[in-house]
């Protein structure tokens, strides 16, 4: 499978890579990213992005992803989706060079690109945490809450009407899902889509059927309470010296 891990910057993306990589031995990463061409251009990016950053960024994303194949088990820190965030963001600020037109073909671009993926776990900001810096990524919180706000108002079109949606081929679309914030859990959640062996479950096979999660959630936090309660119930007895025998 070809799956992309996507978010905010400061969204432990990176670190999740790695946890995959060592939970699935059998994938891979591309070893050169963006990252690198930015660097070597002296581009700027993040809230001071250009258009040439967004086309140098959204190129090299493509690149990697059409040199992989349906039988190639690969994960991306990030994709096309990502690079769209951010230029949507910039088009919003009025930064020069991000108009209609540009926002469109970049829109275009991006809506074909999803046909090379499968999933894309999306990760969530935790505003909890405090950013962690380094030389290529802004730790503004209001820039990386309006950066969150932008994925999540794209995950929410998604999911309500994929049919209309414009970011998405309605043939040919990789699953996208909501990762919690704790890195195990994420681990966790990945695994109830993506088999031991690295494909995906099917509907009927996946422990987790997107359908009904929050069903199953339910059902968690009803356990819980009840054994909650149960507790709550066997401490006060035993205060007191009740039994409860019938």
């Amino acid at each position: 499978m070809r799956i992309s891990i996507s978010g905010a910057q400061n969204t432990g993306k990176s670190t999740l890579v790695r946890s995959f990589l060592h939970t699935w031995t059998n994938y891979n990463t591309p070893k050169e990213t963006y990252r690198k061409k930015l660097k070597e251009s002296n581009l700027d990016h993040s809230s001071n992005t250009t258009p040439e950053t967004q086309k140098v960024i959204l190129d090299s994303m493509i690149d990697h992803m059409m040199n992989s194949t349906v039988d190639d088990n690969v994960i991306y820190d990030r994709c096309p989706l990502d690079v769209l965030c951010y230029t949507m963001w910039a088009g919003e600020k009025g930064i020069t060079g991000f108009n209609d037109e540009f926002l469109t073909e970049q829109i275009n671009i991006v809506k074909e690109s999803m046909r090379f993926l499968d999933i894309i776990f999306l990760c969530k900001y935790n505003n909890n945490l405090d950013p962690v810096a380094d030389d290529q990524r802004d730790i503004d919180r209001g820039y990386i809450t309006e950066m969150n706000n932008i994925f999540e108002s794209l995950y929410q079109q998604y999911k309500q009407n994929l049919e209309a949606d414009i970011f998405f081929p309605k043939d040919d679309s990789p699953c996208v899902i909501k990762l919690p914030n704790k890195q195990q859990q994420r681990i966790d959640m990945i695994s109830e889509y993506v088999t031991p062996e690295g494909s995906m479950y099917g509907d009927e096979d996946s422990i987790l059927n997107p359908d009904n999660i929050a069903d199953l959630e339910r059902l968690v936090m009803q356990q819980k309470a009840a054994q909650e309660s149960e507790k709550a119930q066997e401490e006060l007895f035993n205060k007191f010296g009740i039994s409860d025998d019938k």
